[in-house]
């Protein structure tokens, strides 16, 4: 019972390896996990057999409790190749260091055969570790290199433990850093200013112009933080002005040199000339340890509900140790401007609510749809499907796609990615969410990879493919049949679970079979076992704290989100008609709402005790004016029909009832004035009779032949063409010239003869 007061609640998360729990009064050590079963050895008591038990079976027994959780999973050791950011002397010092350990600890050096007997010196048969300490500091002092025993043992314990990074001689990296005793944000602060000069097109000045300007940035920006700052922080955000010169000199910055050096920052590090690109690889050990995602657009033209081609935008998250694609969503772009305003109109772009339903996608089985091929269904495929079934009962009638909770999530700096919304529920669901580095591609090269292999394997099999290039863009692309965004959805996602989870991928190889490719599918069910799989189905409350979250003031009128006013009828609201007493926030109360269907909101209440206490929802007041389903961009575009018509921004009713039109109109479809040229062209045109009645124009009467003069014959026409009894030939028909001639009033035959021939060369 004692260990039991330091316990963690069982409902706190999940269960993971290496956590150590109490069951039965003894302490188990979590060792495994395959399918529903998890493999426990006991932590101190060795005669206490292992144990494989349910999970389900553990976790609902009365003495169940986690008393100590697994340390944090360590980051991917650093590589070598991170040397190269290494300045080249310290390089060849960190090199040099490294055949000196090798030597010492008998490690072979580079091209040095494994057979090769060691120095007699430094054999570990006859010498012991000390010694050979002491000898190799003795032959380097001798050769001029001041060396003690204790520096040769400490670089060998570095070795030992951090590689080639643990020789680099860290007084160097500080003496080179650009840090110091400098806070890290005054470093962004002198980056940022001159980035902005340079955008500005505003001339360099001096140097105490720039530390000038650096000081009273850092001063306005970190207010509050100096106000309570102890001296050495105060000192690290207003460090004096000879270490201000100091630090710029280190930086590579002077006054005639700012620009150059900032614009040279920005643009990333050179390639080497003539040397190949050391890229780090992005690796993963087991399936959601690295996920990334990534937005692009997908070259593919798309029939709006309003009858428009519009582009649209796809996000798919990618698993990086099965490159399994577990999430995707297709949404519209952005299109135009409203004349004279600075809003869109017609479309929109990704935003945070999208990506989350794309890491939400990545958490639950994808179910197989009408019309689907019978070999997108998991039954059958290379996935563990009776394991699975027998884990979590959702994957019955799934397609062949995996479930992989994600741990890290790599993303980019996009608005969606980087919102607190995107983050915090991110945090909430405990998916850690990393930042890829600027102009840093290899951090998401997997994904970027993905985005490609997409549009040539997906996109470019679509007639409404329009290519990345505007030159290589068909001229009848809009002329070609459209899909509807659910249906190009719909499409993609079936493509995922029959081509792309079932071909085989250069990068995933079996260790034991390098020459074979296996499929994201075989590379799952391979890993799978690593850390065995457990349902991750979030419950209500979980689901609506990952909702987009708005902060309100509630009175007795309610309260309102996006000009929509959320009221309930008797006085469940009154609990939060006070302060939340949340002083970040002014006293304002938590609020979750679904851009998709914003009919209803939650309040949620912090002092609750239960969470189902916790959650109060409240409907829109005026929803009973909009019978159909309606999500925030129909609410806003009517909004935006509401005004032009004249209508007040306050008058909901009216905006409600403009929605409602909006809807309507989109449900009956386009009309022919909105029809997109594929669709028009598809029905033909009818016939004008009046062209086939009245040949000349309508009201022009036909010319009377009696009126037609003759174009007077050339005077000088040559005899040879003159004197010719062939008939005239002329687009391959013969022609009576003679008759033709008589035919026509006033004019006769010359006297000579018929005309000759005028053939087609004349």
């Amino acid at each position: 019972m004692r260990a039991r007061q330091d316990a963690v609640p069982v409902g706190a998360d999940t269960l993971a390896l290496g956590d150590v729990v109490s069951f039965h009064g003894v302490r188990w050590l979590v060792t495994a996990f395959q399918g529903a079963q998890v493999f426990m050895a006991a932590e101190r008591d060795t005669t206490v057999e292992p144990l494989i038990i349910l999970q389900t079976a553990l976790t609902s027994a009365p003495d169940f409790a986690i008393l100590n959780r697994a340390a944090p999973r360590t980051q991917i050791t650093r590589r070598a190749h991170e040397l190269q950011a290494v300045p080249t002397a310290l390089r060849r010092e960190v090199e040099r260091w490294e055949n000196i350990v090798k030597e010492v600890l008998h490690q072979q050096a580079p091209n040095v055969p494994a057979t090769k007997p060691p120095k007699p010196a430094f054999d570990p048969k006859r010498h012991s570790l000390k010694d050979r300490y002491r000898t190799k500091a003795a032959q380097m002092t001798a050769a001029g290199w001041a060396t003690s025993a204790a520096t040769v043992e400490r670089k060998c314990r570095a070795w030992r433990k951090d590689g080639l990074l643990g020789l680099v001689d860290r007084r160097s990296q500080r003496a080179a850093s650009t840090h110091g005793r400098v806070d890290a944000r005054v470093i962004e602060v002198v980056w940022e200013l001159l980035d902005s000069e340079r955008r500005e097109g505003v001339s360099p000045g001096t140097m105490s112009r720039l530390i000038g300007r650096v000081q009273r940035t850092v001063r306005t920006r970190y207010a509050s933080e100096l106000a309570v700052a102890d001296e050495a922080k105060r000192a690290a955000l207003l460090p004096s002005q000879a270490t201000f010169y100091r630090l710029l000199g280190r930086l590579g910055i002077s006054a005639d040199t700012a620009h150059a050096v900032a614009a040279r920052r920005a643009a990333g590090p050179p390639r080497t000339a003539g040397r190949p690109d050391m890229r780090p690889a992005t690796m993963a050990r087991w399936p959601g340890e690295l996920v990334q995602i990534d937005t692009t657009g997908l070259d593919v033209l798309v029939l709006s509900d309003d009858g428009k081609t519009i582009s649209v935008e796809l996000t798919v998250a990618i698993d990086v140790a099965t490159r399994s694609i577990v999430g995707s969503l297709i949404v519209p772009k952005r299109f135009r401007r409203e004349a004279g305003a600075g809003r869109w109109l017609g479309g929109r772009a990704t935003r945070s609510f999208d990506t989350l339903q794309v890491v939400a996608q990545a958490t639950a089985p994808l179910p197989v749809r009408p019309g689907w091929a019978p070999e997108t269904f998991m039954e059958g495929s290379d996935l563990p499907y009776e394991e699975l079934l027998a884990v979590d009962e959702r994957f019955a009638g799934a397609a062949a796609r995996p479930v992989i909770r994600p741990e890290t999530l790599v993303v980019d700096h996009g608005s969606p990615f980087v919102s607190a919304d995107f983050t915090r529920s991110c945090n909430a669901a405990g998916i850690e969410v990393r930042e890829a580095r600027l102009r840093t591609a290899v951090d998401k090269a997997i994904v970027e990879r993905t985005m490609r292999a997409i549009k040539t394997g997906f996109s470019q099999y679509l007639a409404v493919y329009t290519h990345h290039r505007l030159a290589l863009r068909g001229r009848r692309v809009r002329q070609q049949p459209l899909f509807t965004i659910a249906q190009l959805q719909d499409l993609f996602e079936q493509w995922v679970a029959l081509r792309w989870q079932q071909t085989p991928h250069g990068g995933l190889r079996s260790p034991f079979t390098p020459g074979l490719k296996l499929t994201p599918n075989e590379m799952y069910a391979a890993l799978i076992f690593l850390r065995g799989y457990r349902s991750t189905a979030l419950s209500e409350c979980e689901n609506r704290k990952l909702l987009p979250t708005v902060w309100v003031r509630v009175n007795r009128k309610g309260f309102q989100i996006n000009n929509r006013t959320y009221n309930l009828d008797h006085g469940d609201l009154d609990p939060f008609l006070d302060s939340s007493g949340l002083a970040a926030v002014q006293g304002r109360w938590e609020v979750h709402y679904s851009p998709n269907a914003p009919e209803v909101a939650w309040l949620f209440n912090h002092r609750a005790s239960t969470p189902a206490q916790a959650w109060v929802e409240v409907p829109f007041i005026h929803r009973r004016l909009l019978t159909d389903p309606w999500t925030e961009e129909a609410w806003e575009r009517g909004v935006q029909v509401h005004l032009s018509g004249g209508g007040r921004r306050d008058d909901q009713p009216g905006i409600a009832r403009a929605t409602q039109r909006l809807l309507d109109e989109l449900a009956a479809g386009p009309r022919n004035d909105q029809r997109p040229a594929a669709a028009q062209r598809s029905r033909p045109a009818p016939r004008r009779q009046v062209a086939a009645l009245e040949p000349y124009g309508v009201g022009v009467a036909p010319p009377d032949p009696q009126s037609v003069q003759p174009f007077p014959q050339p005077a000088n026409l040559p005899a040879a063409i003159r004197t010719s009894a062939s008939p005239t030939t002329g687009n391959g028909q013969d022609v009576d010239v003679e008759s033709f001639l008589a035919s026509l009033p006033e004019l006769r035959p010359p006297a000579d003869g018929p005309h000759s021939q005028q053939g087609d060369d004349r």
